[in-house]
């Protein structure tokens, strides 16, 4: 008999860690995206729109760093097919062709700015580029 109880708690505990992560999904993706304030100090700011921007731009000025170093990236897959490419510190981006000669590009991690010489954090993005992310 409590095997069973366990087996129940289990199987509530995992379907309400289910609910909770996608409610915390959806949250995020309908999240209203506004273009950033000057005065909210994110990390190298530029006109992009970004969601939760307030929580964002706090956790990117605490978590950021300078460093002249440039990150080590690996790509697998065909630079003109989809393909995916990694970096130390974590740092993921997937690039895909899309339509009129546009392509899909998601990146998530810690993404190292060139023109700022550090690496950003936290950073997510999902949108249609030129030409693939190389970095």
């Amino acid at each position: 008999m409590e095997i069973v109880r366990r087996k129940v708690r289990r199987r509530r505990i995992g379907l309400a860690s289910v609910i909770l992560i996608s409610g915390l999904l959806a949250f995020v993706f309908f999240a209203p995206c506004r273009q950033t304030d000057p005065g909210q100090n994110c990390v190298n700011q530029g006109k992009d729109c970004r969601k939760l921007a307030t929580i964002v731009c706090w956790l990117q000025r605490n978590l950021s760093w300078n460093s002249e170093k440039e990150p080590h990236f690996l790509t697998i897959g065909k630079p003109d097919r989809v393909n995916i490419g990694l970096a130390w510190p974590p740092y993921l981006v997937f690039n895909a062709p899309g339509t009129k000669g546009r392509w899909i590009m998601l990146r998530v991690g810690f993404r190292y700015d060139c023109n700022w010489h550090g690496y950003i954090f936290p950073t997510a993005a999902c949108k249609y580029v030129s030409e693939p992310l190389r970095y």
